[in-house]
């Protein structure tokens, strides 16, 4: 086995710096001090018992999402004081997200003295009081039993705390645009040959591209002003808000795709979910994508999305969505508050989660980003 010594240096600081960095030292300090006591009287105590800093991945995003979506299940989490995991909420920008939220801290598992819910990443025995455990994992690969459940790809957590999910909505209600996209297509970065080489997908810019193509040049309309655009009421068969020439703010994204009936939902940057596509289910934006089975469960073509599997296919459905019935456009909204509310809205996963049949689960936090 070869010895590197970068790897090995990067590896001894990621391990020092709890003890060592004061941001991080704060953080830890300032989050044990805070034990039980925000917790109400009679509320389910999930343990969060992350020992891994893998669970940091995606800026904390892994993170965020899941103890979020506990505290909108009603659940009240209870974080181990593992210095490795827990530090970080000092320079994490989502996992502080989290800090304004009741929250509890433990040094030990045997401080809960009555039944509890354990989510962990360690493969120690269950303790006692632990009435259900759902075991992490960090592989790159799909469930493969029952008892195995994927993690999902969530709303962004900077849109969570700014909007109130799930947004409302009539599904009758006509749009003033047919198809939108919004978001970054810097070049270099979603034009990466991974989304081609290891998924077969098109990139971001690519999907763009054959979009476009697909579209005469006055059907497309590329607003300069976003807070003009959002406030008018013009109709545009296909609007392309790239966000380097007009950014939508946050606050606004939600808005933003309610005004249009379909979304270009474009890979990310090195893997094809990304949390735009989930955000458009929200809105009732129905999504225009090539990687309709990396949702779980899958979306289906011509029921809550169309799905196309190659360049001619999305210049066809392209061509074919700018003169779809209004009447399809009401029955594919209507799946898609129905496939949202069941599987996707504030809570869902975590009621799965912790109410399924099984005693003992494994969590895959990375299923997402395996090829299919």
């Amino acid at each position: 086995m070869s010895f590197k010594p970068g790897k090995s240096l990067e590896a001894a600081v990621r391990k020092l710096r709890p003890y060592l960095i004061p941001a991080h030292r704060r953080a830890f300090a300032e989050l044990v001090v805070r034990g039980l006591g925000e917790r109400q009287e009679g509320e389910r105590i999930v343990c969060c018992d992350f020992f891994n800093p893998a669970i940091d991945a995606v800026g904390g995003r892994y993170y965020f999402s899941l103890v979020r979506d506990l505290i909108d299940a009603g659940y009240f989490p209870v974080f181990t004081a593992s210095r490795a995991t827990l530090s970080t909420f000092g320079t994490s920008r989502m996992k502080s997200l989290l800090l304004k939220e009741r929250l509890g801290v433990i040094r030990s598992l045997d401080e809960l003295r009555e039944p509890y819910d354990l989510i962990t990443d360690r493969d120690d025995p269950a303790p006692a009081n632990a009435s259900r455990v759902v075991k992490v994992s960090y592989e790159h690969r799909l469930c493969q039993s029952d008892d195995e459940l994927a993690f999902p790809v969530f709303v962004h957590p900077q849109i969570t705390i700014k909007t109130k999910l799930p947004i409302s909505y009539d599904v009758w209600a006509k749009r003033p645009v047919r198809i939108f996209f919004g978001g970054n297509t810097e070049e270099g970065k979603y034009d990466k040959p991974i989304i081609r080489d290891v998924y077969q997908m098109l990139s971001r810019r690519e999907m763009l591209d054959e979009a476009c193509a697909a579209m005469t040049p006055e059907m497309i309309y590329r607003p300069k002003h976003a807070a003009a655009w959002l406030d008018s009421s013009e109709t545009h068969s296909f609007v392309l808000c790239e966000t380097q020439h007009c950014k939508i703010p946050q606050e606004r994204w939600l808005e933003a795709l309610s005004k249009a009936d379909f979304f270009l939902a474009c890979p990310g940057v090195g893997m094809p979910l990304c949390h735009n596509l989930i955000e458009a289910l929200a809105a009732g934006c129905i999504p225009i994508l090539q990687y309709a089975d990396y949702l779980p469960p899958p979306l289906e073509d011509g029921v809550n999305c169309l799905a196309f599997r190659d360049a001619s296919g999305l210049r066809r459905i392209m061509v074919e969505t700018c003169a779809i019935h209004s009447d399809m456009i009401v029955k594919l909204r209507s799946n898609v508050r129905a496939y949202y509310s069941e599987f996707l809205a504030p809570g869902c996963f975590a009621r799965k989660l912790l109410n399924g049949l099984s005693l003992e689960t494994v969590l895959m936090m990375n299923s997402y980003r395996v090829p299919r």
